[in-house]
């Protein structure tokens, strides 16, 4: 510990590496005592429950984050679609204001004219 203590070339960070390798000094001088104790297996299960919480964790974060994400797309989607219909109907609505306005007046929907024609006697001069 010393030794990495004097080769460390900023001061600053000696507390952080102190306290790392006050830590593992510790984990080494229990290790044989847990050991005997049977209390390695102990700690290993309530690392590894500890560990996967944490990741079950994150895991459902992620999860909700992309729910709404999802969410947030399928809903733009729906105002897309929605406008896109209304735009598609006031198209229609334009359409057939202009159709009725090309209809003759007393004529009928196809177009044509309504032609009379009267026969009768010629008028004398």
């Amino acid at each position: 510990m010393v030794v990495v203590l004097h080769v460390l070339p900023e001061k600053n960070q000696r507390k952080y590496l102190q306290f790392f390798m006050g830590i593992v000094l510790m984990i080494l001088v229990m290790s044989p005592l847990l050991s005997a104790l049977g209390l390695d297996r102990q700690l290993d299960k309530t690392y590894a429950r500890q560990t996967y919480d944490r990741e079950l964790q994150e895991f459902l974060e992620r999860q909700e984050a992309v729910e709404e994400e999802y969410q947030r797309y399928m809903e733009e989607k729906l105002y897309e679609a929605r406008d896109e219909a209304e735009s598609l109907k006031e198209e229609q609505r334009e359409q057939e204001g202009q159709e009725e306005r090309l209809v003759p007046q007393g004529g009928d929907e196809s177009g044509i004219p309504e032609i009379h024609i009267e026969i009768g006697k010629p008028e004398e001069d």
